[in-house]
C-alpha cells in the first residue's frame, strides 16, 4: 500500500455523547480527504445472536455481543480489503478481537484514551500485540511504547466541534454560574469540597452538576444533593449542553486521572476557562500553558485559583480569548482528521 486508498473505522457507541461530542464527529472531515466508510455497533436480534455466533467460535468470555457483530463485519472487510486502513476508535473496546493475531497488521490502527493504570490485564496483552497506535495524550507515549513488540506511536489531539461549540454572543449574567460535568476520573470528594467552601466564601456562586441521576447518590457526591447553590442536569440535548457551557463562567473539573477530556476540549471551543488538576494529559490541552493547574487535592490552591477567576474580569476574559483560539488552531476536527492522515501514513504504510 503506497497511499491511504481507504480508511475503515470500527466504532463504538459512547450513549451520553450527542451528535457535535466524541470522535464520530470527526468522521464527516476525514470523509473529504479518502474514502471512508464507518462500522458502529447497532442492537437487533439478528446482530445478537450472530455476536454471540462469534463470540463463542472464539471462546471469548461474556460480552457485548453488538461489538462482537461489529468486529465480525470488520473482519470480513479486511479479509477483502487489505489496502485499506482499519481503525480501531476506542481500541479498549476490542480486547477479544485484538487477540486473534500475535501481531497485529500494521493497517489496523488502534487510538487509546485510557491511562495505563487503568488497563486491565487482557487490555494490557492485546497493547503488547499492537503495531500501529495512536495516543491523544504524551504522558504515557513512552510507556505505552514500551509495552508493543514493535513500537510506533503517534500523537494526535483529541478534537471538538469548533463549528458547534462556541462562545455565547455576550458575557453570562450574574450571579456567576460554576459548571462540573462528567463521572469518570474525576476527583468528586474534591468537587464537593470546593462546592462547599466558596459557597460559604462567596455565597452567590451558583453551581451546575451535569452528572447522570444514577450517580447522583454515591457517598462522594450525596452532601450535594439537596444543596441551595447546586442545580444537577443530565439527558441533555446537543444545544442544551452548549447552553450549559455558554452559560457558566468557569468549569471547574478535579480529576484523579485524565487521557484526553471531552468536558475539556468542549469548554475550550466555547472559550470556557478551566480550573482543574494537573494528572494525565491535562498538559497537552493547555494545562499550565493556557490556563493554570492545581496539583490533586491541593483544596487551597484550587480555591485561589477559582477566586483569581472570579476578582480579575480581564484576566479572565484574556484566558477565554486563547482557549477559543486554541481550540480553533489545534482541536478543530476539520485539523484532527488532516492529523489522523498523516498518522496513518507514517503508521500504516
Amino acid at each position: 500500500m503506497t497511499s491511504v486508498e481507504q480508511v475503515v473505522f470500527l466504532a463504538a457507541n459512547v450513549p451520553w455523547f450527542g451528535s457535535h461530542s466524541g470522535e464520530t464527529a470527526m468522521l464527516p472531515h476525514l470523509s473529504r480527504l479518502t474514502k471512508l466508510k464507518t462500522i458502529i455497533p447497532r442492537e437487533s436480534v439478528s446482530r445478537r445472536c450472530v455476536g454471540k455466533l462469534y463470540s463463542m467460535f472464539h471462546g471469548w468470555p461474556p460480552r457485548n455481543q453488538y461489538i462482537s457483530f461489529s468486529e465480525l463485519h470488520a473482519s470480513m472487510l479486511y479479509r477483502s480489503k487489505k489496502n485499506s486502513v482499519f481503525h480501531l476508535l476506542r481500541s479498549e473496546a476490542h480486547p477479544d478481537f485484538l487477540s486473534l493475531w500475535d501481531e497485529v497488521p500494521k493497517n489496523i490502527v488502534s487510538t487509546i484514551h485510557l491511562p495505563v493504570a487503568l488497563w486491565p490485564e487482557e487490555y494490557r496483552r492485546a497493547v503488547s500485540r499492537l503495531s500501529s497506535v495512536i495516543v491523544y495524550f504524551k504522558s504515557e507515549m513512552e510507556r505505552i511504547g514500551s509495552m508493543m513488540k514493535r513500537p510506533n506511536v503517534k500523537f494526535v489531539h483529541d478534537g471538538v466541534d469548533t463549528d458547534f461549540f462556541t462562545p455565547a454572543p455576550s458575557r453570562p449574567q450574574a450571579p456567576p454560574r460554576i459548571l462540573y460535568g462528567g463521572v469518570y476520573l474525576r476527583n468528586e470528594p474534591m468537587l464537593v469540597r470546593m462546592v462547599k467552601r466558596l459557597v460559604e466564601k462567596n455565597p452567590e456562586l451558583r453551581f451546575d452538576l451535569l452528572v447522570p441521576q444514577h450517580r447522583r447518590k454515591s457517598p462522594a457526591l450525596a452532601p450535594l444533593l439537596e444543596h441551595a447553590a447546586v442545580t444537577w442536569h443530565a439527558g441533555l440535548n446537543d444545544e442544551q449542553l452548549r447552553a450549559l457551557y455558554q452559560n457558566a463562567y468557569l468549569l471547574l473539573l478535579p480529576m484523579n486521572d485524565s487521557g484526553a477530556n471531552t468536558s475539556i476540549v468542549e469548554a475550550l471551543a466555547t472559550g470556557l476557562p478551566v480550573a482543574t488538576t494537573d494528572v494525565g494529559g491535562i498538559r497537552d490541552y493547555g494545562g499550565g500553558t493556557l490556563f493554570p493547574v492545581v496539583t490533586n487535592d491541593d483544596d487551597d490552591a484550587m480555591i485561589a485559583l477559582v477566586e483569581q477567576y472570579l476578582s480579575k474580569s480581564g484576566w479572565h476574559d484574556e484566558i477565554s480569548r486563547t482557549s477559543r483560539q486554541f481550540a480553533e488552531e489545534t482541536l478543530s476536527w476539520r485539523l484532527v482528521a488532516q492529523k489522523h492522515m498523516q498518522a496513518y501514513r507514517e503508521l500504516a504504510l
